[in-house]
């Protein structure tokens, strides 16, 4: 978001709604309601996690506080503006904004695993104040969702009475992970993957990647702008490659041998890498046995594999070892231990 860049980096593009790819449905709508000067009190911004929801949040807050008129956009007869406009960028507000220090645009991120109660009452303590130099003060809640339940009964309290010129922003993945009294209080607005050739132009722009990797990348990104991925390409390839290995001798001794080696990707931060390509490895196993085209599969790169493990595993063993997976994940969500958990998970397929 910010001019913030290290060495050899591009420097980002300022965020503007112009900026924003392949999220033109609601581009449109939060421009017409800025030209019919209908804006909520609180919007709710929901899709896939990395698609643009932040940004656009942000760009919406540029826009409806940005000082100068874009040329072209000079209403008639010293009219106010119409809120038609993108931002400038160039005016100090639009910087500000872009540099996450204006004094009336805040974003609120996890604490953590949590979005807790103390960032909520901070918000609501200014809130309490007047804004300082905008037209309209906006709050950002990234992940949403994952405010914990005292966080969520107290945000509850100033959604129900915003203060006046405020606009509040909830960007989360799953609305249903928030409680019904909130959601029913902000008006939504859906977001959408991003084409693979947005995906592609953008890893390809900012990242070395060879040929394989790039295209590792962009399968395993889904339509989504992953900040994971980078520095990380090459060893997931490494770590799909060996499970992929050990998968296709799950009937052999090798397959245990190796329950120790997941045990500790688990300890580390690729944990959340095994259990989402786990999942997508049983999903293309299955779709591949169901007749599915090749160009569908996440991993179609290694389609000699999954024939084998199609070859090996009955429809119910392919489902048993998705629901495996999923049982993980879920069971780590809630604080499981991450490294007995996937070597659990790794010795279970065998069961």
């Amino acid at each position: 978001m910010s001019d913030k860049s290290k060495p050899g980096e591009a420097i980002p593009t300022p965020v503007s709604f112009a900026t924003i790819r392949d999220q033109d449905w609601p581009i449109a709508y939060l421009r017409r309601a800025m030209e019919r000067e209908r804006i909520p009190s609180g919007y709710l911004f929901h899709g896939p996690h990395h698609v643009g929801k932040r940004t656009t949040a942000l760009a919406l807050a540029k826009a409806l506080n940005c000082r100068d008129i874009p040329s072209g956009d000079q209403p008639p007869n010293g009219q106010p503006p119409t809120g038609a406009r993108d931002a400038c960028n160039t005016c100090p507000s639009c910087r500000q904004v872009e540099a996450e220090v204006h004094p009336d645009v805040e974003t609120i991120r996890p604490d953590g695993q949590f979005i807790k109660i103390d960032q909520v009452r901070g918000v609501a303590e200014n809130l309490s104040l007047n804004p300082f130099q905008a037209r309209k003060r906006v709050i950002v809640l990234s992940q949403a969702e994952r405010m914990n339940p005292q966080a969520a009964n107290a945000f509850l309290k100033t959604l129900e009475e915003p203060p006046e010129n405020t606009l509040i922003v909830l960007c989360v993945e799953d609305a249903s992970r928030l409680p019904e009294t909130i959601v029913s209080r902000c008006l939504p607005v859906q977001f959408g993957l991003l084409n693979e050739s947005t995906v592609r132009e953008v890893l390809a722009r900012d990242w070395p990647l060879d040929d394989e990797a790039l295209e590792f990348a962009v399968r395993y990104a889904r339509g989504r702008l992953r900040p994971e991925l980078s520095g990380k390409i090459a060893r997931w390839i490494e770590i799909r490659d060996h499970m992929t290995q050990w998968l296709i001798a799950m009937d052999k001794p090798l397959f245990a041998q190796i329950s120790e080696e997941v045990s500790r990707w688990g300890a580390s931060d690729d944990w959340r890498f095994v259990l989402e390509w786990l999942e997508g490895w049983f999903r293309d196993v299955a779709l591949l046995s169901g007749g599915v085209a090749v160009e569908k599969l996440l991993n179609q790169d290694r389609l000699d594999a999954l024939r084998q493990c199609a070859g090996q595993w009955t429809p119910e063993q392919v489902l048993a070892h998705y629901r495996t997976v999923l049982d993980t994940r879920d069971g780590l969500w809630l604080n499981a231990n991450k490294a007995l958990a996937c070597e659990a998970m790794w010795l279970g397929f065998k069961s």
